[in-house]
């Protein structure tokens, strides 16, 4: 038995101490109420020593038990009592009720030991009660004695065994709720980590449709405002047309701040992806192609959404970033099962901030959710490419 589990079933030390005192001095106060002695009364005084020194055991020994935590002390426990046991119930002038002292340190063993040592230890203190009426009136009446011991023995057993069932149940049921609770603290603390991944994820997806949306037409109308500014004194015409397209792009901007909202609220699906791709190249503000492979197919709402964010993004790094004269975009079907998009430009190519920035954490961040991967850089013969695979 471990330390935990006997300072549990000896938790209830003052009910213990009560239970093993009070049938030690009911066994001694027969003294005072009985005119026959089996032994002489001079050991009157030397059982009531041993029955001191046994009490004390008894009461007292729990604390070192449960501190000890080995089997040696137990062993040692018990060899002392049934020693002392012995010496009582043999040397003690009285007999009949007296020999019931056993049975606190047999329910005690009920608790401690194994259930071998414990039968062992029972066997043996009944096997005194008996063995000392056998030797002093014979086999008669040892055999007489076996049935008048086994009664309190019997009933002090199966008592120890409820009780000790009902403490082991109590026990396992503490343990239970100390598990539950502490999985329930665990459930809390997993939640509030989902509620803040949920919550930056949602941010993170709100920044991207910012910076791919409003930050796309935002590039497309400085770039139409700053070529109208320039050319304003010497082709006034070509400036106010700059100006109506940087107009035209501005309301288009409001539109597609609308649908962002409308999909941030309900993931509603976009236009078809080509015809999303056709208008998005017209007013790319550069020339741009788009190349359409295979047999188109319709799209999940998502699946289009994040192509087209990507498209956008990649639009937009082409004007600020790559200083080209041309662009394409493709979108290819081709392949069973998945739809490839790529976007490139004639221009000097990426550097490090620019091959690093938001917008492509941003693309990557989209497309990885959707189980598809991103690979971007600079082509050998000059400009740059992005390509976009995801499964559909």
């Amino acid at each position: 038995m471990t330390p935990e589990a006997h300072a549990q079933h000896r938790s209830g030390s003052l009910y213990g101490a009560f239970a093993f005192g009070t049938i030690v001095l009911t066994c001694f106060g027969g003294y005072f109420f009985t005119n026959r002695f089996y032994q002489p009364a001079e050991m009157v005084p030397v059982a009531f020593a041993l029955g001191a020194v046994y009490v004390a055991l008894g009461i007292f020994s729990n604390d070192f038990l449960v501190c000890a935590g080995k089997r040696t002390p137990f062993v040692l426990y018990y060899v002392i009592q049934a020693a002392l046991l012995t010496a009582l119930v043999f040397l003690s002038p009285s007999r009949g009720f007296f020999g019931m002292i056993v049975l606190p340190v047999a329910s005690q063993a009920v608790f401690d030991l194994r259930p071998r040592n414990a039968f062992l230890t029972c066997a043996y203190l009944l096997g005194v009660n008996i063995a000392v009426w056998g030797f002093d009136f014979g086999w008669g009446a040892a055999f007489e004695a076996v049935f008048n011991y086994s009664a309190g023995f019997a009933f002090t057993i199966a008592f120890t065994l409820i009780t000790k069932r009902a403490l082991d149940s109590r026990a396992r049921e503490e343990k239970l709720r100390l598990e539950i609770e502490a999985a329930h603290e665990k459930l809390q603390a997993y939640a509030v980590q989902a509620e803040d991944l949920a919550t930056t994820r949602e941010r993170n997806r709100v920044a991207r449709e910012i910076h791919d949306g409003v930050g796309h037409y935002l590039t497309v109308v400085k770039t139409q405002l700053d070529a109208a500014a320039a050319i304003l004194p010497g082709q006034p015409d070509k400036a106010r047309e700059a100006i109506l397209k940087a107009a035209k792009l501005t309301g288009d901007a409001l539109d597609d701040v609308r649908r962002s909202v409308s999909a941030l609220r309900t993931d509603t699906a976009r236009p078809p992806l080509p015809e999303s791709l056709q208008t998005l190249v017209q007013d790319a503000g550069l020339p741009v192609s788009l190349r359409l492979s295979g047999n188109t197919r319709p799209l999940a709402a998502g699946l289009e959404h994040a192509l087209y964010r990507s498209a956008q993004e990649g639009l937009t790094n082409i004007r600020k970033h790559a200083g080209a004269t041309a662009a394409e975009l493709a979108l290819d079907f081709t392949a069973a099962g998945r739809v490839t998009l790529t976007v490139s430009d004639n221009g000097r190519g990426a550097n490090g901030s620019a091959a690093s920035g938001f917008g492509l954490v941003g693309i990557r961040e989209r497309i990885e959710i959707l189980g598809g991967r991103v690979q971007a850089g600079n082509q050998p013969g000059g400009g740059y490419l992005l390509t976009i695979e995801v499964p559909a």
